[in-house]
């Protein structure tokens, strides 16, 4: 993984400090580290969770305190980066988005806690808040970082979007760590007089769309990146090739944002999310990176 003019420059942690969130806490400084990057950690003190007889200024600004002083104890051996502090309180997802607004930040960076990310409340709102709101990327981080991303597959079916995602993962990753992943459907496979070369053919014909795609992306002919055209439904076909080819980031579109994606994230984006169990990135419809 190298730095390059598409790198973030400001990133957003955003923790509800439980252990597991560690995971997503180290890979955001290590991404801030490689590209020279600010780094600002968000808490929010959801008070839809705190009981009306509590959730009065003081008991908040108490917790606000006592929050400050733990996320800031996560950071007491950075000091080779810029990292400021942000806790607030209201829904975590909207606050989130507020912060990375306002501070014009490239990259928003989640852990996971137990099985899921950030806990219930953000597998349920927050993440999906997030990740369907977002104008910029967003990336969930399952695995403990060991090392900088080093197997990486881009999944796309071949819209826009998925060319959003492929253009910033040619500009922060070397082609050698790429694998270009499109899932096909073979229609009507059950009526033809020789099933295995009616998919055949369309297999050739996916993997000819898969090459025009790429050369719309980038113009090298000799662009060295590795193909993985197959059929079935893509989010089982990813995780099945993340588990065997030990990979370590997926990068996805997400579609637009109308109120089907909204509500749905995108079934493709939301089955990678669900069943890959490896670090993910989500990439905004028609994002570019500056």
């Amino acid at each position: 993984m190298t730095a390059s003019d598409f790198a973030p420059r400001h990133l957003v942690f955003a923790t509800d400090l439980s252990a597991r969130c560690d995971r997503a806490r180290d890979r955001a400084v290590m991404l801030a580290r490689l590209w020279k990057a600010r780094l600002t950690a968000v808490h929010v003190l959801d008070v839809l969770d705190v009981p009306n007889d509590q959730a009065s200024r003081p008991s908040l600004t108490g917790a606000s305190v006592r929050a400050e002083r733990l996320l800031r104890a996560d950071f007491t051996d950075v000091n080779d980066i810029a990292v400021s502090f942000h806790i607030g309180s209201g829904r975590p997802g909207d606050f989130v988005l507020d912060i990375a607004t306002k501070e014009a930040c490239d990259l928003i960076v989640t852990g996971i806690a137990g099985n899921e990310p950030m806990g219930q409340s953000l597998l349920g709102s927050t993440v999906t808040t997030v990740a369907r709101a977002a104008s910029i990327p967003v990336l969930i981080v399952k695995r403990p970082p060991t090392d900088l991303y080093r197997r990486v597959i881009v999944a796309s079916d071949l819209s826009e979007a998925s060319m959003s995602a492929l253009t910033l993962a040619l500009g922060l990753f070397s082609t050698k760590e790429l694998t270009l992943f499109h899932a096909f459907d073979t229609p009507f496979h059950t009526w033809a007089n020789n099933p295995k070369e009616y998919r055949e053919g369309w297999r050739r014909e996916a993997v000819n769309r898969v090459r025009a795609f790429l050369a719309q992306a980038n113009d090298d002919d000799d662009l060295a990146m590795k193909l993985v055209v197959t059929d079935g439904d893509p989010g089982p076909r990813i995780a099945d090739h993340v588990a065997g080819n030990d990979i370590d980031l997926v990068v996805a579109g997400k579609h637009g944002r109308s109120r089907v994606v909204q509500a749905l994230l995108g079934s493709v984006v939301s089955a990678i999310l669900d069943e890959v169990p490896c670090d993910v990135l989500i990439v905004p419809d028609k994002y570019r990176a500056i």
